[in-house]
C-alpha cells in the first residue's frame, strides 16, 4: 500500500465525502475505484454528460432489440 496526496478544493472534498458517507463507503474507495477504472479502460471523461433524447424511432429500435433478447433467453 501507498499513500496518494492530491490537492482539491475543500468544497469538492466535502461534497464527495458526504456522498460517499450516504452510500456507507469510505471516500478512499471512491478514489481507488476511479483509478482502477482509469487503468482498466485508459479513459477519462471530463465535463458534463451529454443528454440523449430518445425519439420514437430510437425507442422502437430499442424495443425490438429488447424483444429479441427476451425471446433468445426463453429458448
Amino acid at each position: 500500500m501507498t499513500t496518494l496526496t492530491i490537492r482539491i478544493e475543500e468544497d469538492l472534498k466535502s461534497k464527495a465525502f458526504d456522498q460517499a458517507e450516504k452510500l456507507g463507503i469510505p471516500l478512499t474507495l471512491v478514489i481507488k475505484n476511479a483509478l482502477v477504472e482509469f487503468v482498466r479502460t485508459q479513459r477519462i471523461t471530463i465535463g458534463e454528460p451529454e443528454n440523449v433524447a430518445v425519439t420514437k424511432d430510437i425507442q422502437s429500435k430499442m424495443d425490438k432489440i429488447g424483444n429479441l433478447l427476451a425471446n433468445k433467453r426463453k429458448m
